[in-house]
């Protein structure tokens, strides 16, 4: 079965997702969350690539992230559709290996491949963190509370993705295997929960110091 959410309304996601149906579901969910995160990231880069509000140094680190952060974002609007795509596969090989015990290594695949998806969003975390926290130095400095907004979805993100892997861990028998993911993402998401809290508190410091200055972007 073909998911085409990018292709339809927004109303449509928000609709099938609350429904009683099983996709759109929380991995897509919080894959969503990041690609709006990242969305902000290229909206405060695009502000910032022609600002005069900063110098030139930072004009061409905003020009040379938008590149690089339009990758990810097309990584990330696929990941919306391929977790519904990966989910219904898993539930095909579930059935399958119910039925019969030599198809569990399929089903064990299957809950791979979603593992796999979401420790991918957990690498883009980290990169979309790293350009938060450039940003916060050399963005448009009107623009500073979406880099906040940005790193505060990455951040429940994080967690949403952590619960994500969890899920799918919990079915497979190969304790090897389940051993190196928890130690990878146990690992991953320290990391990027204490870095994506920091860029929250620098934003939020930032914006108090600057209190009564408004001006257009």
């Amino acid at each position: 079965m073909e998911y085409k959410y990018l292709g339809e309304p927004l109303v449509n996601y928000i609709e099938n997702l609350s429904a009683k149906t099983p996709c759109p579901g929380g991995g897509s969910a919080s894959i969503l969350s990041l690609s709006l995160a990242n969305a902000l990231i290229l909206m405060v880069c695009n502000f910032t690539a022609e600002s005069k509000k900063v110098d030139e140094t930072s004009r061409q680190i905003a020009k040379e992230m938008i590149s690089k952060s339009k990758t990810v974002q097309q990584h990330l609007n696929n990941g919306i559709e391929q977790d519904s795509i990966i989910y219904q596969h898993i539930q095909e090989t579930a059935k399958l290996a119910r039925k019969n015990p030599k198809n569990q290594k399929s089903y064990h695949d299957a809950l791979k491949d979603g593992i796999d998806l979401h420790i991918r969003m957990l690498d883009f975390c980290g990169k979309m963190l790293e350009w938060n926290e450039i940003l916060l130095e050399k963005g448009n400095p009107y623009l500073i509370s979406d880099v906040g907004v940005s790193s505060s979805l990455i951040l429940g993100a994080i967690e949403a993705t952590r619960i994500n892997i969890f899920i799918n861990l919990r079915e497979i028998a190969d304790e090897n295997y389940v051993s190196e993911v928890l130690d990878r993402v146990e690992n991953l998401y320290r990391i990027l929960s204490k870095n994506s809290q920091r860029i929250i508190s620098s934003v939020g410091k930032k914006i108090l110091s600057n209190k009564g200055h408004t001006e257009e972007k």
